[in-house]
């Protein structure tokens, strides 16, 4: 995963778990979240500046940016009326490598 640093200051703690991405207490499952366009979330502070959440607040926390979904052409064993083989796309895993978060420091206390 990119790790971008947006600003001076301290940073949401995160963590991640196989495709699950915690940020601010807020978990994100990726893999279930990418599409085949690139995918931005945002994780903000709420008005209260204490409780995070996805979505545009009053403090932004973290941006998500997940890949768009990449595929194989699988051969489907059979061919069509020129004799060429068929092929279908198959989704490969999301590429954790691709997978972009960018922290902005928390309000000061």
């Amino acid at each position: 995963m990119i790790i971008t640093h947006l600003n001076e200051g301290p940073k949401a703690e995160y963590s991640l778990n196989g495709t699950v991405l915690t940020v601010h207490g807020v978990s994100v499952d990726l893999a279930a979240r990418q599409r085949d366009v690139q995918t931005v979330i945002d994780i903000s502070l709420g008005s209260d500046f204490a409780t995070a959440a996805e979505g545009t607040g009053a403090w932004y926390v973290a941006t998500i940016v997940i890949p768009p979904r990449e595929y194989d052409l699988v051969d489907t064993g059979q061919v069509d009326e020129n004799g060429n083989p068929v092929m279908t796309p198959e989704p490969k895993p999301l590429d954790m490598n691709k997978v972009e978060l960018r922290l902005w420091a928390l309000p000061r206390q």
